[in-house]
């Protein structure tokens, strides 16, 4: 049907040569481009889109072989082609740790068949480090590279192991073990290995009843700090009831389902001695021990992670230093990001099965309560007050028998020294006898005298308690018979 409507288009010599150049380029084959070259034989002409497409055919006729990686090549060649791969990191020193381990764990059963690194596709020396244990000694560990283990009794037991470092300094280790063969480690499928591992790390790894803080720095343990505390003796009875005596009850305690963990806090003043204390429990306790300051603190988790990590390694003694600046701060003071995490730490849903929390302040009133009264987190408050005469007396006389003393410092003169110093903490009483040496070189002696000592301690009494005084200023007069514990 034809649309009565529709406008013939007129004839224009626009669309005359249009029709024309689509005449032309249907009819005739298509242009090449003819290269001539002359040569001592001759011109010589090619056609250059004839080669092109010669090129193209005789590549489609090949069989593209895709080219594999340098590691996979040689991973296909010791083990076979299939293969499965298990992955885990680490942060920091934990991770070093860790690759320690593995490499102990596996070396009773298996040998190192080759060991390397690929680095900008060329095969290069594996890469050691080496991390600090415990007692100051240092062990190498693989910090990137391939390992790969045979088995040293059966030929088709065979893994690969290959360890880096990711860009934020995390330690990772991924294991490779053949699909077709199950590998046996300590009589355990490998697919688990790196899981299995892990475990026996925290059972019988470097962490395993050593003394260590929040970021894995070992520290030594030394019996004879006992010596340089003065002690309290209801205090050092308490300590040893409530906390080592404990310890022994623990595996008794969870065998009748009875809860086996305990919270003390130490509350006293600055210079007390309260991490002194803390020390000495660490050194006389055969337990793991962890040891967490404020300043180790540094984003959330990190509190989670601490009470993780001694359950991991329990029976555990883990100590806080001064509690209250670390986020267990009173709520009705200020807040603290970091309380609710203390509060589900010490008494959420997982149990702290194991764990003995050790907390010192300066300030046991500005904890919150939730925290300092309530049993299963807190359950003791122990004061460490001033030391009395006969305390006093020992911190000089251990303090001064180090040093060159002339005759005339008797134990009469110690004796006054601990009389006349009534109020003053331990780290006051440490002050008077460096203040002390300093004197008697500014004056160009050899030996501390009693002038010496008696002129530092009439100035220390003048400037004790300073930092905790709210008020206007005092004659010298009158400070000196100020208590040194004012807020």
């Amino acid at each position: 049907m034809t649309d009565e409507f529709a406008i013939e288009e007129e004839p224009s010599l626009e669309n005359h040569y249009h029709q024309e150049l689509n005449t032309k380029n249907s009819s005739e084959p298509p242009a090449s481009m003819i290269l001539e070259i002359q040569t001592p034989m001759g011109p010589v002409s090619i056609d250059m889109k004839q080669y092109e497409d010669t090129k193209i055919a005789v590549a489609a006729t090949r069989e593209k072989i895709p080219q594999l990686p340098l590691t996979e090549q040689l991973m296909n060649s010791f083990m076979g082609s299939k293969h499965k791969r298990d992955s885990r990191y680490w942060s920091g020193k934990l991770g070093a740790l860790m690759k320690m381990h593995f490499d102990q764990y596996l070396e009773e059963e298996y040998d190192v068949a080759d060991e390397f690194m690929i680095d900008q596709g060329k095969i290069r020396a594996a890469m050691y480090e080496t991390v600090e244990v415990q007692d100051e000694n240092r062990q190498r560990f693989l910090a990137v590279g391939t390992r790969f283990y045979q088995s040293k009794t059966e030929a088709k037991q065979q893994l690969i192991t290959i360890s880096s470092v990711d860009h934020d300094g995390d330690q990772r280790l991924s294991v490779y073990t053949p699909m077709e063969t199950t590998v046996l480690v300590h009589g355990k499928e490998a697919d688990q290995l790196i899981a299995h591992v892990e475990s026996d790390f925290y059972q019988n790894g470097t962490l395993k009843k050593a003394f260590f803080d929040l970021r894995y720095n070992f520290i030594t343990r030394d019996k004879s700090i006992d010596e340089l505390i003065a002690w309290d003796d209801q205090v050092k009875e308490a300590l040893w009831k409530d906390i080592i005596g404990f310890q022994k009850a623990m595996p008794k305690l969870r065998e009748c389902g009875v809860p086996n963990s305990r919270g003390v806090i130490l509350a006293g003043p600055p210079g007390t001695g309260k991490t002194m204390i803390a020390k000495w429990l660490a050194a006389h306790s055969d337990i793991t021990c962890i040891l967490i300051s404020a300043e180790m603190i540094t984003g959330r988790n990190d509190i989670k992670s601490c009470f993780e990590m001694a359950r991991k390694l329990s029976p555990t003694l883990l100590i806080i230093e001064d509690i209250d600046t670390a986020g267990a701060l009173d709520r009705r003071a200020s807040d603290h990001p970091l309380l609710g995490e203390f509060l589900q730490s010490m008494d959420g849903i997982v149990p702290n099965h194991g764990v003995i929390t050790l907390a010192t302040t300066n300030h046991s009133n500005k904890i919150d309560p939730a925290i300092a009264d309530r049993p299963g987190r807190f359950d003791r408050i122990i004061e460490v007050g001033m030391p009395g005469k006969e305390q006093r007396f020992h911190i000089f006389h251990h303090l001064l028998q180090k040093l060159d003393l002339s005759r005339n410092v008797t134990l009469e003169v110690k004796e006054k020294l601990a009389k006349s110093t009534e109020g003053l903490t331990g780290a006051w009483i440490r002050a008077i006898v460096q203040d002390s040496l300093i004197l008697a070189f500014s004056q160009d002696k050899t030996k501390i005298g009693k002038d010496h000592l008696f002129a530092c301690m009439k100035d220390v009494l003048e400037r004790r308690g300073m930092a905790y005084r709210v008020a206007t200023y005092t004659p010298p007069q009158m400070a000196a018979k100020a208590d040194v514990y004012v807020q």
